[in-house]
């Protein structure tokens, strides 16, 4: 999996990204998290995901691994 981490400024309501000429992915998945708050909002999602009832221990790890992933970028 490739992945990539920029900070990008909201203008108008709209974002604007530069990948790289080497990135090659066809489809991506976006997940935006605002910088403006210091990530309280993002780590009080996380804790509503792990604390869900519904969650199956696959999808637990899989969060978990994510997790281990997104940390090495930040």
């Amino acid at each position: 999996m490739q992945a990539i981490k920029q900070y990008i400024v909201v203008i108008n309501g709209s974002i604007h990204i530069d990948l790289p000429k080497d990135f090659t992915a066809k489809r991506v998945e976006l997940i935006i998290l605002s910088a403006d708050d210091n990530g309280a909002d993002s780590t009080d999602f996380q804790q509503f995901l792990l604390n869900s009832p519904e969650m199956s221990d696959e999808e637990y790890q899989a969060i978990e691994d994510k997790r281990r992933h997104l940390n090495e970028w930040t």
